[in-house]
């Protein structure tokens, strides 16, 4: 009997140690939802601060329209040979520097207009950055995993939980037995004695 007793009440401090164990290890629903929520606001900065793919093509076409235009209103050094040898009028050329962008005007285009190089550095720039994210970021199927992980552990708990309740009402009743034994070991012991 007293093994049967010290058995259950190994067994109940192995399951004891198993529910710390699991306390101990899980992560708590409120760590979940820190987690997500930092993800959640890092993701909204990204998406706030980072041109879309539309917006860079969006930039890309606005230059190379300006370009063409720029092309297509600036005189080649061809045109302006044939232009001073078709020269007649003082109002021709005036004609002419009224409608030619000057030096002063290319160089504000130059200035204000990106180059190949600073495209191409923002866009490198950007993609480290979606590549940083994506690395550090949890994906559906981790946090789907997590989820399962968490269910399955609460069901762990609660299948515990009923064990030990069972154990704690086996212990009640061998208790309960094992005192009316004792009381009959001694009613039998007294009813022996002279």
């Amino acid at each position: 009997m007293e093994e049967i007793l010290k058995q259950i009440l190994d067994k109940l401090q192995m399951i004891e140690h198993e529910v710390s164990d699991v306390k101990t290890n899980m992560a708590t629903k409120q760590e979940l939802e820190e987690v997500k929520q930092n993800f959640t606001t890092e993701l909204e900065d990204i998406k706030a601060n980072m041109a879309t793919k539309q917006e860079l093509e969006e930039v890309k076409h606005s230059f190379t329209k300006e370009i063409e235009d720029i092309k297509a209103n600036m005189a080649t050094k061809q045109e302006l040979e044939d232009i001073k040898a078709n020269m007649a009028t003082k109002q021709e050329l005036e004609d002419i520097k009224a409608n030619m962008a000057t030096k002063q005007e290319l160089e504000d285009i130059k200035a204000n207009m990106a180059t190949k190089q600073e495209l191409e550095d923002v866009k490198n720039n950007l993609m480290k950055e979606l590549d940083h994210v994506k690395a550090n970021m949890v994906t559906k199927q981790e946090f789907v995993f997590v989820q399962q992980a968490v269910l399955e552990t609460n069901e762990i708990v609660k299948k515990i939980e009923q064990n030990m309740e069972k154990h704690e009402r086996i212990l009640d009743l061998l208790s309960r037995r094992s005192i009316e034994q004792e009381a009959a070991i001694s009613s039998i012991r007294l009813i022996k004695a002279p």
